[in-house]
């Protein structure tokens, strides 16, 4: 049962037309603002315009925002930073459908100090959400900070999804994180599209149960790349208009492109956040791609197929971030 002095301390707000049937989503927000310490800020979107928001600004559960700002001013920095994280959530759902991965379901976000979420529900409509998580101690963020938010933002966006009778999306893959393979990964032959200093440390990494795709950069270059794509348990994942070279080619132009995205990202939240965005999570109908950032100048890109494993990918993508980074000369 939640505080009520917390539910005292909810402040909500509705765009000039509110409609009837935000009083369910609004509820299904609120519930999750009340049962998850961490969350201190949830508003929901229809084509990037705000709907209504929910936050707990002015309880002392929520982080301290600059001191030449009070709640109000904050409120409304969330509510425009959300909006623009919604509009570039719409506008990578477009840029990565040529990888024939389906749309964006959700974008994740995680600073050394904050995890911001960005979950598609039907249509146009988006919820954003935004929470603190234990400071990282690691040289690489530890997705495992933000797990129980992402669980209950995953749950968010699964039933508002089942209010207009739509099915699970299984953002996460939360849905089936236990679920125990048919199939043992048995002989692993890597493709090495790049051959260097980190190789082995990816190739390890590599399982169809997890990491389909795994490539390192330094200095805008890639160092290593490596993909078990041609594996047996992953053939299903391809077809005419998708093929192994087909998704190695358009897989190596987005992780060229995932640093500057990050970036701008950052830009997005830094009036509502401190710090920079050093994994990002674009989580999409089939699987997931991850950005990892271990250095100023380094990061690590990562692919899964297969939705059912894409938070075993994403933990498997901090294992391999803090593998290389100790490695580092």
């Amino acid at each position: 049962m939640s505080d009520p002095q917390l539910i005292d301390a909810v402040v909500e707000d509705s765009a000039e037309q509110d409609v009837p049937g935000f009083r369910k989503k609004r509820n299904l927000c609120r519930q999750l603002l009340l049962d998850d310490p961490a969350v201190y800020h949830i508003a929901h979107y229809t084509g990037g315009v705000l709907d209504f928001s929910l936050d707990l600004l002015a309880h002392d559960s929520a982080p301290a925002g600059r001191p030449d700002t009070d709640p109000t001013q904050r409120r409304e920095a969330y509510r425009r930073v959300g909006a623009q994280l919604a509009y570039r959530a719409a506008e990578l759902s477009r840029r990565v459908w040529h990888l024939q991965h389906g749309g964006l379901v959700r974008l994740a976000a995680q600073t050394r100090v904050d995890y911001v979420f960005c979950n598609t529900t039907v249509g146009g409509e988006h919820v954003v959400g935004f929470a603190r998580t234990a400071a990282a101690t690691d040289s690489v963020v530890d997705p495992a900070a933000a797990s129980q938010t992402d669980q209950g933002a995953a749950k968010l966006a699964t039933d508002l999804r089942g209010l207009v009778r739509q099915p699970s999306q299984n953002p996460g893959g939360w849905q089936t994180e236990t679920y125990d393979p048919s199939s043992s990964d048995g002989d692993i032959t890597p493709y090495l599209a790049e051959v260097g200093d980190s190789e082995a440390i990816l190739t390890r990494a590599l399982r169809p149960a997890g990491l389909h795709y795994l490539s390192h950069h330094r200095l805008g270059e890639q160092v290593s790349a490596v993909d078990i794509l041609v594996h047996p348990d992953l053939e299903q994942f391809f077809n005419r208009g998708a093929t192994v070279v087909d998704r190695r080619t358009g897989y190596q132009r987005l992780s060229r492109d995932l640093s500057l995205l990050a970036l701008q990202v950052s830009r997005d939240l830094r009036r509502a956040i401190t710090g920079e965005v050093e994994r990002l999570v674009l989580d999409l109908e089939i699987g997931a791609v991850y950005y990892y950032l271990l250095a100023p100048d380094e990061y690590l890109f990562g692919v899964c197929l297969d939705q059912d494993w894409v938070s075993h990918a994403d933990q498997a993508m901090w294992k391999v971030g803090g593998q290389l980074s100790r490695a580092r000369p």
